[in-house]
């Protein structure tokens, strides 16, 4: 599939006019593409009847939009999909495997297993000799691999200078922290540290605890983050970031 990038244009353009940006100077700014361009492409579409006078949306350029972003859609999904196949997976060999292999693919305890036996919902093929509990390369790899559900909850805890009494404060904390799901327990910052020592909760991760939490989520585990409100101010945009990367993990943010 040829994607052109003129149509490209069009479509983003078409995309702008639909929701309400009708003004050229608008658009211009919206994609970062000059103002003549946007001029040029504007007259194409009104000459194609997608746009009318007042540069609206006809049903036929809806119906253009609908259909031209389902293409790149695809394009996109098949790029992806050869992109995937001529990877190389890193897995753990639940059996000793010769070089050609079949190898159907699973989670287990957040790392990727491949075995011989049985069939999941992935495979692919060994790329080399491998010992069992060793490290096997797996590549033109098929499929979905079935990764349970997880989510990441942030305890934002209040500044030291607003808390009171902190042993009255840690009670609160805990109740909070008995009610919530979770695999895993991070924490950012001198004051989660505190209180998770002082009251003995286990601490899986004490450093890049974002990132980690994300990363754990992406292997299904569930992750509880404490911070405090100001050093979450700091770490906001990295959770954004993240965020927009990763779109299929929840997160959660509970106030203490």
């Amino acid at each position: 599939m040829k994607i052109e990038q003129a149509l490209i244009t069009q479509l983003m353009i078409l995309l702008n006019v639909k929701n309400g940006k009708n003004r050229p100077s608008e658009i211009s700014k919206e994609l970062d593409i000059t103002l003549q361009g946007v001029v040029y492409h504007l007259k194409i579409l009104r000459e194609k009847r997608y746009i009318d006078a007042d540069n609206k949306i006809t049903k036929s350029g809806f119906d253009f939009l609908y259909n031209g972003l389902n293409n790149i859609e695809n394009f996109v999904h098949s790029s992806l999909i050869n992109i995937d196949a001529s990877l190389i997976w890193e897995s753990i060999s639940d059996d000793d495997v010769n070089g050609g292999d079949r190898l159907y693919l699973y989670m287990k305890d957040g790392y990727l297993h491949a075995t011989k036996k049985g069939k999941k919902a992935a495979f692919g093929k060994s790329i080399r000799p491998t010992k069992k509990d060793q490290c096997a390369g797996v590549t033109d790899v098929n499929g979905i691999i079935p990764v349970n559900p997880a989510k990441i909850t942030v305890l934002l805890l209040e500044n030291i200078e607003r808390i009171g009494k902190i042993y009255e404060y840690e009670n609160s904390v805990v109740e909070k922290i008995n009610n919530i799901n979770y695999d895993f327990i991070g924490i950012v910052g001198e004051l989660s540290r505190i209180i998770t020592e002082s009251r003995k909760i286990d601490v899986k991760f004490e450093y890049a605890a974002i990132e980690s939490s994300f990363e754990a989520a992406k292997r299904g585990f569930s992750t509880l983050v404490i911070i405090s409100d100001r050093l979450f101010h700091f770490a906001l945009n990295n959770i954004k970031e993240l965020q927009t990367k990763n779109p299929e993990i929840e997160i959660n943010f509970i106030h203490v």
